[in-house]
This record gives C-alpha cells, sequence and structure tokens, in this order.
C-alpha cells in the first residue's frame, strides 16, 4: 500500500503521460501508468521506454495490449497464491485428522487427493471446484464427527474465505471495466456449457456480432472520454434490449457480442433489425455543454451455431456478416445466410 503522498504523485505521472499520448483515463489505462511511474513492475518499464526510444509514442491501441501482457497477468498470481494457503489449510486439516485418529483415514485420504491435486497449475474454475469439494467434504464430517468439529470448523471457514476471494477475482476477470458488462474471457468460459446444450438438445444457438459504425469520428471530433460514455450507454442500450438468457459482451475496442441460446437464425435477425432501429432514433448530446455529438448508428453480423464447432469458428461467420454490412453502406444487419447465398 502506498501512502497519499506517493499515491497522489503517482497519480499526477501517471495523468501526466496518459495526456501526453491521448490515452483515455480509465482503470485499465491507468493500472499500466500506475505500475510505470512507481516503479512496481520491471518488465512493463523495460517495455514502454524501449517503445518511447523507438517511436516516441504509446498509442491506446499498445497500452491495451501492455495491460492484458503485463497488468492482467497478475490475476494468475493471485489465484496461485489462493491454491498455496488453501494446500496450507488442508495441511492443517490431515494433522487434525492424525490426532483423531485411524477412525478418520478415508476422509484424511481425501484431503490428500486435493492436496496433490493442487500442485498442478490450475485455472481458476478447477481451484474453485477442488474448494467446493473441500467444504462439501468437511461440512460431512462436522456434522458426523465430534470430536474434529471446532477444528474443522475453524479450517472450513478459512477455505470458505478462500473461496470468496476466488469468486471476487473470477468476476473481475469476466467484467469489463469499462462499461461493466461481461468481457471476451466470459464468452470464452460460457460458451463450450451452451455449445454443449445446443449439441444435446438440438436447440438453437445464435450470435450478433455489434459493431459501433464511425467510432475513431468520435474519439477523434469529441475525445476518447465522450467516446468512452458512448461505449458505456451503447453497452446499457444492448442490454435493455435482449432478456432472458441472451448475453451482452463487450469483445474489445467499439465491438459488442450478443450470444442468443435457444433462438433462432431468423429471430436473430429480427432482434438485429431492432436493435440496429433503435439507435438510429437515438439523440446523442454530451450533458455538459448540450452539444450534439450526431447520430451514433451500428452495424451487425449474425451467425448460427453448428454443432461441434468452436467459438473462433462461429464468431468468424458473424464476423465476416458484419464485414458485409459495413461494406454495403453501415447501419444495416446481414445474415451468415445472405452471405451463402450470394
Amino acid at each position: 500500500m502506498d501512502s497519499m503522498e506517493q499515491s497522489s504523485e503517482y497519480l499526477r505521472m501517471a495523468l501526466s503521460h496518459m495526456g501526453r499520448f491521448g490515452i483515455p483515463v480509465d482503470p485499465l489505462n491507468y493500472s499500466v501508468w500506475y505500475e510505470y511511474v512507481s516503479g512496481k513492475n520491471e518488465k512493463l518499464s523495460i517495455i514502454i521506454d524501449e517503445a518511447l526510444e523507438q517511436s516516441g509514442d504509446i498509442t491506446p491501441e499498445m497500452n491495451m495490449n501492455l495491460y492484458e501482457k503485463y497488468v492482467a497477468p497478475d490475476q494468475k498470481m493471485l489465484v496461485d497464491k489462493i491454491r498455496e494457503e488453501l494446500r496450507a489449510v488442508l495441511g492443517k486439516i490431515l494433522e487434525h485428522v492424525s490426532d483423531a485418529g485411524g477412525q478418520l483415514s478415508s476422509f484424511g485420504e481425501v484431503c490428500e487427493k486435493y492436496a496433490q491435486a493442487l500442485r498442478e497449475d490450475l485455472d481458476i474454475e478447477a481451484v474453485t471446484r477442488v474448494v467446493e469439494d473441500i467444504i462439501s467434504e468437511a461440512k460431512v464430517m462436522i456434522s458426523s464427527v465430534g470430536v474434529l468439529k471446532e477444528r474443522l470448523q475453524k479450517s472450513t471457514r478459512e477455505v470458505e474465505k478462500l473461496s470468496r476471494n476466488l469468486e471476487i477475482i473470477k468476476e473481475q476477470a469476466s467484467t469489463d471495466l469499462l462499461t461493466g458488462i461481461r468481457n471476451r474471457f466470459h464468452l470464452a468460459t460460457v460458451f463450450p456449457e451452451h455449445a454443449r446444450s445446443a449439441d444435446e438438445t438440438g436447440s438453437e444457438l445464435c450470435l450478433i456480432f455489434v459493431d459501433i459504425d464511425h467510432f475513431k469520428r468520435i474519439n477523434d471530433n469529441h475525445g476518447h472520454l465522450v467516446g468512452d460514455k458512448v461505449l458505456r450507454i451503447t453497452a446499457e442500450v444492448l442490454k435493455q434490449c435482449v432478456k432472458g438468457r441472451d448475453l451482452v459482451i463487450r469483445y474489445g475496442g467499439e465491438e459488442f457480442v450478443i450470444l442468443l441460446p435457444d433462438t433462432p437464425l431468423q429471430g436473430a435477425v429480427i432482434l438485429a433489425d431492432k436493435i440496429c432501429a433503435h439507435f438510429r432514433n437515438l439523440n446523442w448530446k454530451i450533458i455538459d455543454n448540450g452539444r450534439f455529438i450526431g447520430p451514433v448508428h451500428i452495424s451487425c453480423g449474425v451467425s448460427r451455431y453448428r454443432r461441434g464447432e468452436g467459438l473462433e469458428t462461429f464468431l468468424l461467420r458473424a464476423d465476416k456478416a458484419l464485414y458485409r454490412s459495413k461494406v454495403n453502406g453501415r447501419c444495416r444487419v446481414t445474415s451468415e445466410a445472405e452471405l451463402e447465398s450470394s
């Protein structure tokens, strides 16, 4: 933790760099420059210094790449730390079991199995499953064995605390900080479940790829802060246009994805047309000065999931349809069926 004086100085220095290079001020971008000016991330500092020496500039796109490569991996360090803490708690439980005698040898074997599993380089989902299993096993023992009740309750509370920490990390990793909606990491996480359900039940699964038309013009004419506001409002409008299990994702930049379980292709196209029309009827203006931004339109591409395919292939067809919408004048919807018939 930095002192108030230190953090204020880092803030001043970071904002100075971000203003110099025209980097939008949001939590992701700021974290890059905070770690740079504070010297807390040596690899990041070396890369930025080399880039400045070669070109003298850091673009917003470069800034996001720096975040994803040198700042975001810190989440894995947190997961690894929780994994090690979890192994330590299991060690305590095994000691309790040993003290209580041989009657609990089966439970000790279960704990040993989980301790071995935690030696592996697991991701968030795998560690979460181990945590849930440990909590379940410990609660069974609490209800059936009095001699270990107090000790196991304490250990279970520690595991539950680690579980809550994991949930926080998962939530942060799955949420786009600028718009507050889910991000592409979350899409990659939930897609296999939706695909499996569609494969097993024969239900339809569709996807709408959404792109804000001429978004660069908005940034150039009104600044990145206004551009960020447009992204946040766009995310909110898209959320209001869907319902039920439909999922709105910020895929990156000005691109969004809407995943539509139990929705046929024609239904997805109808929804995309309604969303496009809704954006055509919106009036956008800057609240501070009442100045109109002008129309903010979107283009869409729609694809239908095909049995057994991966997310990348599914997205690629929607992206090709989106590109056709752009070529044909923007502010329109194109489905994969139109590509196949042309």
